[in-house]
């Protein structure tokens, strides 16, 4: 039977050792192939050259402490005794050395070099006056260091011991009347000096200790606010110096009183040090209770102040643009038609029925799927519009067998985007780009749509071999591409062999459809990558597509963060935080770039420092990528719910909190659901501003109140790109919030009544998303209702849109209709309307039919009816090629 576990474990060990290996040389020649292969051994060299010094001091300490501790034993010990004693100290001090080495360099690698890399805040803490740098690149490091030195040296004070004890036993000392002289003797003789001078280093780490838990009270949770409080301070940090002071003292008695074999100094000095650690949480909690509580506000306001200034830092909100706002709601039709390219680009179509719609419609085929879709904006065809962006990837759920999955289906095709500001006369997405191979009806130039990296490329494929890659469907055949990127690794035999053991799939190396000049392509999935180069990043949730030089790119926003901002209040585990680096991934070729947008982060200047090669300057970020740049949405929430309580700045207020706000509220369904408002990018021109931009919008209210006090807009176009500016109503006046919108909607007894009509007849209303923006120096509602039948798959469809000036509200079936009504406005500008059909249902211009067959305008009309028929039938499968087959007999009709 022991022959059996030896022969087990030693398959096992083999199979962890080839695995590993394999992963190995499969990391070094990935990241050759990415470009950061420099990146992957900057880890490895800082493991390796941390170890091979903590080995050295960790066996040389170990050793002499050996040497000095067996010193009187081997001169008792002859022959064998005696060579076994020192081959197992030397061995067994190899293995403990090679084993503290590994574990201190593999765990603090980072930490270390964050420390021999770290770039100063130039800015202070409030009580010791260190820069900020000290508290997140030095401390934890030292912190870690003091940790493993403390285990150390608790750990020799047991082999010591243990050691004493072995020793005393070998002796025999069993006369129980001599067992105080005998143990004293032994004692003496054998551990004596090694005892006292590690007892004495152990009080100078308790000392020690306590001046590293002195610099940790800046994190303490004790008082009114996050940060080091008034008790903290006055009577914590007092206990922390005093013990620290008196266990440096007591390191001298110890160490004396243990050479003398004095047990009381000891007992003594251990007793003092214990009653100071029991009795200084206890009068800390007196005194805050009954000095501090009793003039709280006094005693707090420093550390308040503090906390509030940590926080607003951290967090990147101290220096928003606040501006008071007092909504005159005078707007007019001459003031719209001064406004009329924000008209233009009114919201009226939401994210989420539109990706439902593209799902329904724009798959094609069932192993396509559009797994997000993102707001973006771009000038099309000399008109400055907001769109929405959806890129068609692969749906492997649907797509089955090993070689369809990784050989043949290896690539999505192209993107849908439709407008923001318009939808057709059935109320849905007015298309810009559709279909496959692509429609366009931009002048965005798109040559190659083909997406090899998504956000849903979750499997690896292996390219130019024997099988044609599918592209896209056309008139029912299969069209074929064969992949002319630089991506991939060559697979070669014995890589056929590695990737068939990395990726535990033998079929790798049995296809005889793979060659040598084949190519696999790993991590084709843009978070997967990104984090697989920078896992010490954090990354934004949602990563979004561009068009540059035809073709797709994708960015993603990184963050920075840290949990050792002093004072700063943590926020779901981080107190710090800034979106510094930028990714832009080509969804063709692979090429991953970090670029740092924020210079000024400290954090990000260090990364850079450690991590060489892997960061460029974002002076050098393409200008087609930044024209896209998005201030991104995670952040932006964080921001806003820290902003809740600390747009405060005077303490008294903030203690009394009496201004405290929180995100406004909105109804989400005519049954009243009722959730945080989600924030939009809308299209404007802020008050004092003469440009039309993309800016993101938040709502606040008092909290748990429903008028709205304030709204804060982050920047993203141009040179103000990541400027947050807030405009702060007067609290006395009301001002409609989201859900006060929705509640004088529901008022409204025309627009109530359609509601309750539609419902009754089995339909569904469903809201879109609310558009609160600033025209001049009035604010302007816009409401969506979409209509949606009550079967399986129906999809929702514009029916009304609401407009409001605050006051008055009004709704109709488009825009135009509706700013009719409420302003009595005309767009002289021709605007775009909504009862557009160009797209979902082919383009029928106006003007001389030309010589058009009474047949092809029958046979129009009948497949017209059939796409709505199909469509009242959720068929969106058959919905769409009855499009598609309109839309050619339209072509062939203008022609």
């Amino acid at each position: 039977m022991k022959k059996i576990y030896w022969l087990l474990a030693s398959v096992v060990i083999i199979v962890m050792l080839i695995l590993s290996f394999s992963n190995l040389i499969v990391n070094i020649q990935w990241f050759r192939e990415v470009g950061y292969l420099t990146v992957y051994f900057t880890k490895l060299i800082a493991i390796l050259k941390l170890m091979v010094p903590i080995f050295a001091v960790c066996f040389i300490v170990v050793h002499f402490y050996l040497k000095s501790l067996t010193k009187s034993l081997l001169t008792q010990l002859e022959g064998k005794k005696k060579r076994y004693i020192k081959v197992v100290s030397i061995v067994g001090n190899l293995i403990l050395s090679l084993i503290i080495s590994y574990y201190t360099a593999s765990t603090y690698w980072y930490t270390i070099l964050q420390f021999t890399n770290s770039v100063n805040f130039n800015d202070k803490d409030p009580i010791f006056g260190h820069d900020i740098s000290f508290y997140i690149f030095k401390l934890p490091l030292i912190q870690s260091l003091y940790n493993v030195l403390l285990s150390l040296i608790i750990t020799i004070i047991a082999i010591t011991v243990v050691y004493y004890l072995v020793v005393k036993l070998k002796r025999n000392v069993t006369d129980k009347g001599n067992w105080r002289t005998n143990g004293s003797e032994v004692f003496k003789n054998f551990a004596g000096k090694q005892f006292a001078i590690v007892s004495a280093i152990l009080m100078f780490m308790i000392s020690g200790g306590y001046v590293l838990k002195s610099y940790n009270l800046l994190y303490s949770a004790r008082g009114t606010v996050f940060g080091a409080g008034y008790a903290d301070i006055r009577i914590t940090l007092l206990f922390y110096r005093a013990i620290a002071i008196v266990s440096l003292v007591s390191a001298i008695i110890v160490f004396v009183s243990i050479l003398r074999a004095k047990i009381k100094p000891i007992i003594t000095v251990a007793a003092l040090i214990f009653v100071m650690i029991i009795c200084e949480p206890i009068v800390a909690s007196v005194f805050q209770q009954f000095i501090v509580k009793s003039n709280e506000m006094d005693f707090e306001k420093q550390y308040i102040s503090n906390n509030i200034n940590a926080t607003r830092k951290a967090f990147n909100i101290d220096k928003i643009k606040e501006n008071e706002f007092e909504p005159k709601q005078n707007l007019s039709d001459k003031v719209l038609q001064n406004n009329t390219d924000i008209i233009e680009n009114l919201k009226v179509n939401s994210i989420s029925p539109v990706l439902n719609f593209y799902n329904q419609v724009q798959v094609m085929k069932n192993y396509y799927k559009f797994n997000d879709g993102d707001t973006d904006r771009y000038n099309i065809n000399g008109k400055y519009t907001q769109v929405f962006v959806a890129p068609r990837e692969l749906d492997y759920s649907n797509i089955n067998t090993w070689q369809n999955m990784h050989l043949r289906y290896t690539h999505g095709y192209g993107i849908t985007m439709s407008k923001v500001n318009s939808v057709t006369s059935e109320g849905q997405p007015d298309f810009v780009m559709k279909d496959i191979p692509t429609e366009n009806l931009t002048d965005i130039k798109l040559d190659n749509p083909r997406i090899y990296f998504g956000e849903g490329s979750n499997e690896y494929v292996v390219v130019n071999t024997d099988i044609d890659e599918f592209d896209y469907p056309k008139a029912g055949e299969t069209q074929t591409n064969r992949y002319e990127g630089k991506a991939g690794i060559k697979m070669n035999f014995l890589n056929k062999v590695l990737f068939s053991v990395n990726q535990g799939n033998v079929r790798i190396l049995m296809s005889g459809d793979i060659k040598g000049d084949s190519k696999i392509i790993l991590n084709r999935n843009i978070m997967d990558r990104v984090k697989k180069i920078a896992p010490f990043l954090s990354y934004d949730s949602d990563a979004y597509s561009v068009i540059k030089d035809g073709r797709i790119f994708w960015v993603v926003d990184a963050y920075t963060t840290s949990n050792k901002y002093p004072y700063s209040q943590p926020y779901n585990g981080f107190n710090y935080i800034r979106n510094s680096v930028k990714v832009v991934i080509d969804a063709y070729n692979g090429d991953t770039n970090f670029y740092i947008v924020d210079k000024n982060d400290p954090i990000a200047a260090s990364y850079s420092k450690i991590f060489k090669g892997l960061f460029k300057d974002g002076d050098t970020l393409p200008k087609e990528i930044r024209e896209h740049l998005r201030y991104p949405n995670d952040i932006f929430n964080i921001q806003c719910d820290v902003l809740g309580k600390y747009h405060v700045t005077d303490p008294t207020v903030f203690f009394t909190q009496d201004d405290l706000w929180e995100v406004s509220s909105n109804i989400l369904s005519v049954e009243g659901k009722e959730d945080v408002n989600e924030s939009l990018y809308l299209m404007t021109r802020l008050p004092g501003e003469k440009n039309l931009e993309m800016v993101m919008f938040e709502y606040f209210n008092m909290k748990g109140k429903q008028n709205m006090v304030s709204l804060l807009g982050a920047r993203m176009d141009g040179e103000n790109y990541g400027k947050l500016v807030m405009y702060k109503f007067p609290p006395q006046k009301t001002i409609l919030s989201p859900s006060l919108l929705k509640n004088k909607i529901l008022a409204d007894p025309d627009i109530s009544k359609e509601i309750s009509l539609w419902e009754g007849k089995g339909s569904k209303v469903e809201y879109g998303d609310t558009v609160i923006i600033p025209i001049n120096d009035s604010l302007f509602y816009l409401e969506t209702l979409y209509l949606k039948a009550d079967v399986q798959k129906s999809l929702p469809e514009v029916r009304k849109i609401i407009l409001s000036d605050g006051e008055k509200i009004v709704g109709d079936e488009t825009v135009e209709k509706a700013l009719q009504k409420l302003f009595n406005y005309t767009n002289q500008s021709n605007r775009p309307v909504e009862n557009n059909t160009n797209n979902n249902k082919g383009n029928v211009e106006n003007g001389n039919s030309g010589n058009v067959s009474n047949d092809d305008i029958s046979k129009a009309n009948e497949l017209y009816q059939k796409a709505l028929d199909a469509q009242k039938a959720g068929d969106w499968s058959a919905y769409g090629e009855y499009i598609k087959q309109l839309g050619d007999i339209l072509k062939n009709m203008k022609k």
